[in-house]
């Protein structure tokens, strides 16, 4: 089974420009390690503990700045929405954290937010009011493939999700997997996704917000990103607003999707 995770990482940059024109055989792992690495990895590894993580699959975690706020997919709890509709519902669920560091036993969301067969947190605001959730929704009704925001209340439910108006989005979204994430300035989504129908090799894209309140046509990061008949996927930005890391199965790595590291250079 699948379950969440805390873990701290030193300081491992991978450099984009070592990675190398084929995918090393076994024997050279170790040495491929070697050439990428250069500082302590992973320090700590801890299971968040019984509250969070069950018998099911937790998939996808998304905490937020403050590091208190833990949305996370459970998949088939019998709590969830479509429970009784398919064998591998997907719901989001929630832990907090307190000022000791324990973390509070998982909550279901409820409604307006899982209301469909796979749901998904993408993205927690810095002042943890909004949300980005997978799926386009106008008024609580699902129109389809998109990204939709929810809004914390005065009370401390959740609003409506409502989709964000991407411009030429459909044209992009059309393979086996998408997803997105979003700056700290709720002003540059990122996505991984594919135009080709049913593939699975996606590329990232980048879409910013525009005056009139919709956003940009999404445009992708490019071929030293996008690496060709390789899947790239899962990008975040640091709160710095320029670094990026992302996952992906390109040459240079240490076998299927390892985690990648670079810097935007400008605001384009």
């Amino acid at each position: 089974m699948k379950k969440v995770y805390s873990f701290f990482i030193a300081a491992v940059w991978l450099n984009l420009a070592m990675a190398q024109t084929s995918t090393p055989d076994t024997a050279g792992l170790k040495e491929q390690k070697d050439k990428i690495i250069f500082a302590s990895t992973i320090l700590k590894i801890e299971n968040l503990g019984e509250n969070i993580n069950s018998d099911l699959h937790e998939l996808r975690p998304t905490i937020s700045a403050d590091g208190n706020l833990l949305f996370f997919i459970t998949e088939n709890h019998p709590a969830n929405t479509k429970y009784s509709s398919i064998p591998n519902s997907q719901d989001i669920w929630y832990s907090e954290r307190d000022s000791l560091g324990r973390w509070s036993e998982a909550r279901h969301l409820r409604d307006p937010i899982n209301t469909v067969f796979y749901n998904a947190v993408y993205w927690i605001s810095p002042d943890k009011n909004r949300i980005l959730i997978r799926g386009a929704f106008t008024e609580g009704g699902f129109e389809g493939k998109g990204v939709s925001m929810s809004y914390r209340k005065r009370n401390g439910k959740w609003s409506n999700p409502q989709m964000l108006q991407i411009r030429g989005y459909h044209k992009y979204d059309r393979g086996l997997q998408s997803g997105a994430s979003m700056a700290n300035d709720g002003q540059t989504l990122l996505f991984y996704m594919t135009p080709d129908e049913k593939s699975s090799f996606n590329d990232m894209y980048v879409s910013f917000l525009l005056e009139d309140g919709t956003w940009s046509e999404p445009k992708s990061l490019g071929k030293k990103l996008n690496f060709p008949c390789k899947n790239e996927m899962t990008p975040y930005i640091a709160s710095d607003g320029v670094t990026l890391y992302f996952s992906s199965d390109r040459p240079g790595g240490l076998g299927d999707n390892d985690i990648w590291m670079t810097r935007r250079l400008d605001k384009t």
